[in-house]
């Protein structure tokens, strides 16, 4: 699965959800003249742009593998828990359900963390994620739909394949709002499934909420450009970087891992 541990709920989509990051304002006439991100912001979710974001996996022969995933995995799809080894993820459930319908779920110890069911069109050249997850303050629902870019291995489950993010559905305001806070050269990001005080251009912090392992450290790199960097196990995963425009926030987050990039913007609320 793939997770953006960033500002950016909007781009949760490749099999997961995405944790948010936020700040509150100054007075938002102070923080629009600034430049500054302190605010509260709303992600727009028709800006979203994917590039090199190919989704690839197959349920073939009982077994799910994802091709496409960082490391890339495989377990059984017989509609039991099965033991993982995956951050912030202990355990995974795939179904079966009918020849273009799957069902999955995710766990952490005894914490259920979220439940999708992936549907591909008649055609076979759509599938449709609809999504919940639990891993919040408040439970987020949201779909995701796909176009096929590659066909299924043969004999493997319709849904499987080569697929590419076409649109973002309607989803949770939870997962979308999120709000920083500047004292000085302390940033402070909440959000609806956790978030971060950090020193700018200090030392990396432990995101609140997170389970993986990871580390955030951020840097004001102009006086309107913020850079956030996600790491764990001294890897970058994820590089995210805001450019505040006045009452626009524009988002550029990058895995350098496989090049990946999600643009999106957010609105000041």
């Amino acid at each position: 699965m793939k997770k953006f541990v960033t500002a950016m709920c909007a781009a949760s989509l490749a099999f997961g959800i995405a944790a948010c990051s936020g700040e509150t304002a100054n007075g938002s006439a102070e923080a629009t003249a600034s430049g500054s991100l302190a605010g509260t912001w709303k992600a727009n979710l028709d800006s979203a742009e994917f590039e090199n974001d190919t989704s690839s996996f197959a349920f073939a022969d009982g077994t799910y593998t994802c091709n496409s995933c960082i490391p890339p995995f495989s377990v059984a799809a017989n509609g039991d828990w099965v033991t993982v080894d995956r951050p912030g993820v202990d355990a995974l459930k795939y179904t079966i359900v009918d020849d273009r319908t799957v069902t999955t779920a995710s766990r952490l110890g005894d914490k259920e963390l979220g439940t999708s069911t992936w549907t591909v069109s008649e055609d076979g050249q759509t599938l449709t994620m609809n999504w919940t997850d639990f891993d919040g303050d408040e439970e987020v629902k949201g779909s995701t739909t796909y176009t096929r870019v590659a066909a299924a291995p043969e004999g493997a489950h319709a849904v499987s394949g080569d697929w590419n993010v076409a649109s973002l559905g309607e989803m949770s305001d939870a997962a979308l709002t999120f709000t920083y806070a500047i004292d000085g050269d302390t940033i402070t990001s909440t959000g609806n499934s956790g978030g971060y005080t950090a020193t700018l251009g200090g030392e990396p912090v432990t995101p609140e909420g997170d389970t993986t392992g990871g580390t955030m450290a951020v840097e004001k790199v102009s006086d309107n450009v913020y850079r956030e960097t996600y790491s764990r196990d001294g890897e970058v995963i994820s590089v995210l970087e805001l450019t505040v425009d006045g009452d626009t926030l524009r988002g550029v987050s990058t895995d350098p891992r496989d090049n990946s990039v999600v643009r999106w913007t957010a609105t000041r609320q």
